[in-house]
């Protein structure tokens, strides 16, 4: 099999999934304006991230940075890199 068609296969794949309309938890798209002066981006980021993801039917379940995570089927997420120990953690109890 070739490159293409296992790309081809990996995106109908992926596709097939976003279309089930997952949930998240992430960075809020209402912060993507205000960096560099809020979060750990260097410079200002040319486009809204949680906009891009809404239209691939991607949607985030907070509004606020904050340390909380969210399970939607097998996709952990967290709300920012605040709540990276609660994600090691949720995460550790899923593996054991």
């Amino acid at each position: 099999m070739d490159l293409l068609t296992e790309a081809l296969k990996y995106h109908q794949i992926v596709t097939r999934r976003l279309n089930d309309e997952y949930k998240i938890k992430m960075f809020p798209a209402s912060l993507d304006k205000q960096t560099p002066l809020v979060g750990y981006l260097p410079g200002h980021m040319p486009f809204g991230l949680g906009e891009s993801l809404h239209e691939i039917s991607l949607n985030t379940v907070n509004n606020k940075a904050h340390d909380t995570c969210h399970i939607d089927r097998t996709s952990i997420t967290g709300a920012s890199s605040n709540a990276i120990i609660n994600l090691g953690r949720l995460t550790a109890q899923i593996l054991l």
